[in-house]
């Protein structure tokens, strides 16, 4: 039987491959502003960048200025003018947006689920690189809607960004029985649903363990055993 009818999927490692696409998106930026594009410098950018996400998951940095300090932090790291971050964080939105490179197995997924249920996306990313993204992808006409952090003023997992999902939605108790968050992160999508209510479904391919406080109703290796959940089969 089919457990779920309205689905929150989250966007980055849970459909598209990020990594990759912030990789080849780096390497151009990167190459614009005469920077090598070694794998050293993308890698300090990307801890720099990491660290700010989970700034901002915890309400530490707005999204504007978590943009603009990862090129300020790296360029600062590479000794070179920190006043050039504002420019190459508005290249990279715009470059970034160019690579939507799903992840093996997600068009299917949602080309399965589509034919039963609401699919709604719900990121944290910014505006301009998620909706490029998304854009022209094989799992655009899927999608019902999108909604992104950036233009709402408020981030997963606060309890705000999901009663401003679940209000626009105009979705009632009763639906709510029915929706389920999916995502790969647990500070971010999983704890996020738990705090609006819902059910919560936690795509983990490299099979760790949750610790207590964030436990997901339900947990899933690959992104098949997501659909097998949802439809109950």
């Amino acid at each position: 039987m089919q457990r779920y009818s309205i689905i929150f999927l989250d966007l980055d490692n849970t459909l598209f491959d990020f990594h990759a696409a912030e990789h080849q998106a780096l390497a151009q930026v990167m190459g614009r502003f005469d920077i090598p594009a070694t794998e050293e410098n993308i890698r300090i950018y990307s801890e720099i960048n990491r660290g700010l996400w989970q700034q901002f998951d915890r309400g530490e940095v707005t999204q504007q200025q978590l943009g603009v300090a990862r090129f300020e932090g790296l360029l600062e790291r590479l000794g070179q003018d920190k006043a050039r971050g504002p420019a190459m964080n508005d290249d990279y939105e715009v470059t970034l947006g160019r690579f939507g490179i799903l992840l093996p197995g997600a068009e299917e997924l949602c080309r399965r689920l589509h034919e039963k249920c609401a699919l709604y996306i719900l990121t944290n990313g910014m505006s301009r690189s998620q909706r490029g993204r998304l854009s022209g992808s094989a799992i655009e006409p899927y999608i019902e809607r999108m909604f992104v952090s950036q233009e709402m003023g408020c981030q997963k997992p606060r309890k705000e960004y999901f009663d401003h999902v679940i209000g626009a939605l105009g979705l009632d108790e009763g639906q709510l029985g029915r929706t389920v968050m999916v995502g790969d992160s647990l500070t971010s999508d999983i704890l996020g649903g738990i705090q609006a209510g819902i059910d919560t479904i936690w795509y983990h391919p490299r099979g760790n363990q949750p610790p207590d406080p964030m436990k997901p109703t339900w947990e899933a290796r690959t992104l098949s055993q997501i659909g097998d959940i949802i439809l109950g089969e």
